[in-house]
């Protein structure tokens, strides 16, 4: 016959104390797989497909405008960083961001993931991956479109069609995805504006820093110093489409090459960019972390 004490013990249940945790990899995974099933429900992904068939569009009417004035490789350079490098993938990257991880926060959903036998700390770096493949994978499908925008006017390729450029542009724009979607979810765990605070990033720090003559080493803190010395490491532009891309840098900062073409003098941006997202990741893995954030009054 079963005792009593023995009978209660049964009907305890298991011992949540035996209970493992989830493996931090696993806890990416999932983390990563839930947000990118997530984004489904973002309208700015609904409109995309349309967003992508409007600025093909608009791209193949103006490469026909500028025939005899531009070449199809200076056109596409030109359009691709200012265009895509400097406005839609930060925006867009910062945006779901930002979203992802203050929306959660925001609407006190992310008390349910706190409450479960789960770390915050890979459930913060499966977001910013599942961030990162998003906008990359919009930041490629828009390099290609562009590309092939400009592509079908022939006549500005006398050189030939040179597709080199798609996957240098795809390249530098993944990585600069992966960057801005560190400083999104830093944004997004570490303030209660973090959209405000993204703009005065974007506009105060980026496109103002990047493209004044300042110092280099304020230029460092920028993600757009980075970027665009990778394109033009890759691209290998002449003079006049490294200063169109490059307006406030200096004669003597080019370098002339042994086919003609010119580069900046740059060091190594990659190793700098991966610096530069490793320190945001952990600025932001250490708020996300360690902030009570239910203890903040509603607004």
């Amino acid at each position: 016959m079963t005792s009593p004490a023995n009978s209660a013990d049964a009907n305890a249940g298991p011992d949540r104390s035996d209970v493992a945790l989830p493996t931090a990899a696993a806890t990416v995974f999932e983390s990563a797989r839930q947000t990118l099933l997530m984004l489904r429900y973002r309208r700015v992904l609904w409109y995309l497909p349309i967003a992508l068939a409007v600025f093909g569009a608009l791209t193949f009417v103006l490469a026909g405008l500028v025939h005899g004035r531009i070449s199809g490789h200076d056109l596409f350079c030109i359009i691709a960083w200012w265009g895509l490098g400097t406005v839609v993938v930060p925006w867009i990257t910062l945006f779901l961001g930002v979203q992802t991880v203050h929306g959660e926060i925001e609407d006190r959903t992310s008390q349910y993931l706190f409450l479960r036998p789960v770390r915050r700390v890979p459930l913060l770096l499966g977001k910013w991956i599942a961030i990162t493949l998003a906008a990359s994978a919009m930041a490629w499908c828009a390099t290609a479109v562009l590309f092939v925008a400009i592509q079908a006017r022939a006549d500005l390729w006398p050189d030939g069609r040179q597709p080199h450029l798609f996957w240098s542009f795809g390249l530098v724009l993944t990585f600069g995805a992966m960057a801005y979607a560190a400083v999104s979810v830093f944004f997004g765990a570490t303030f209660r504006r973090p959209l405000a605070w993204a703009a005065f990033f974007v506009v105060g720090l980026q496109m103002l820093t990047a493209n004044l003559p300042v110092s280099a080493g304020l230029r460092q803190v920028t993600i757009t110093d980075h970027l665009r010395r990778m394109v033009l490491d890759l691209i290998e532009p002449d003079r006049g489409l490294a200063h169109a891309l490059w307006p406030a840098e200096r004669d003597e900062s080019l370098v002339e090459l042994s086919d003609g073409a010119f580069r900046f003098e740059s060091g190594s941006p990659l190793v700098s960019l991966l610096i530069f997202t490793f320190i945001c990741l952990a600025l932001a893995a250490y708020r996300y972390a360690c902030t009570e954030y239910e203890s903040r009054a509603r607004d």
